[in-house]
């Protein structure tokens, strides 16, 4: 409702897949002070999928004739009032040096700027760095191509011509669409000129949960999408292959196991990363939470990995 892009020039629909929080009472009383004020249209529409996906499928059935950009925002993620003017200007400067429109733009995901506890902090941290959150919360600066845009401004004819989301994947329906985008021909771009913060987990409790989701549901988008694999994201069953292959060897190394070494490698590795957002954030609990979160992430990611081999999908009752 603040936005500076023009009022007349966009709407929000907001799908709701079953709130008792008192959200349908909110929207309802914004969508009139919307009304009242001159400002953007905003229209409540029931979910009763509940579902990300289906939402997203049915926001396209209740787009204005005309509409060309769709930008989905979630209800924990925030932007400043000019994000919408520059995101749109800036996905219309690119679209014209290269001569051709894009399937989407997507944005920098910053860190919260709430108040957060020290797992919370480590969670950002973690996301953010290598071996963590992967090109979805990347510290990047420069303005190019990319097949992970965060919070995508997508072209409304880009995202029917693939026939819209998939629903059959409760999560990761990003990386799905987007695969499909790239491989009709729709080119997608990611720019650091307009940022999303994002409220995460703030306990390890939570912070596994994601990591096995994330897992099982990446298991199931590589077996629809094989092109997609990415040798990184085995690396702790290749590693742990690796550690139970030199045991049953029984050879040693400078006097060390050598089952002891590739343990040694990846203990190393997450120090130095911990290291680094310690003296990045200025956090010296980072040293160790950090790794800590890290090694937490590619356990849970790497058991859901599995899971998504062997078990059918079941909906996490966080993705309502």
């Amino acid at each position: 409702m603040q936005q500076t892009y023009p009022a007349t020039s966009h709407q929000i629909l907001v799908l709701d897949g079953g709130s008792t929080d008192g959200t349908i009472e909110i929207v309802q009383r914004l969508a009139s002070e919307s009304n009242e004020a001159n400002g953007p249209e905003i229209i409540l529409i029931d979910n009763p999928h509940r579902f990300v996906p289906h939402a997203r499928n049915m926001a396209l059935e209740y787009l204005r004739d005309g509409t060309e950009l769709i930008l989905e925002m979630i209800g924990h993620a925030w932007v400043p009032t000019d994000h919408l003017e520059v995101r749109v200007k800036r996905m219309l400067e690119i679209e014209s040096q290269l001569g051709r429109q894009l399937g989407g733009l997507g944005s920098i995901v910053l860190e919260s700027d709430l108040p957060l506890t020290k797992v919370g902090k480590w969670v950002e941290a973690a996301l953010a760095c290598p071996l963590g959150g992967s090109g979805q919360f990347a510290r990047f600066k420069k303005e190019g191509p990319t097949k992970i845009p965060p919070f995508t401004l997508y072209r409304r004819v880009a995202i029917e011509s693939v026939g819209g989301w998939n629903e059959g994947f409760i999560t990761t329906q990003d990386s799905e669409i987007n695969l499909r985008l790239i491989g009709n021909d729709w080119p997608l771009w990611r720019t650091p000129h307009t940022h999303v913060r994002m409220a995460k987990r703030t306990t390890i409790k939570k912070w596994w949960k994601m990591g096995y989701r994330y897992g099982f549901w990446r298991m199931k988008h590589l077996i629809e999408a094989k092109s997609r694999l990415r040798l990184g994201e085995f690396l702790p069953w290749i590693g742990l292959a690796m550690v139970f292959g030199f045991a049953i060897d029984g050879q040693s190394t400078f006097h060390i196991p050598n089952f002891l070494w590739p343990i040694i490698a990846y203990a190393t590795t997450l120090f130095v990363i911990g290291a680094g957002e310690a003296k990045r954030a200025k956090e010296p609990s980072m040293l160790l939470g950090v790794p800590y979160l890290l090694f937490l992430l590619h356990t849970s990611f790497s058991i859901g990995l599995l899971g998504g081999l062997f078990r059918s999908g079941k909906p996490p009752n966080d993705r309502v």
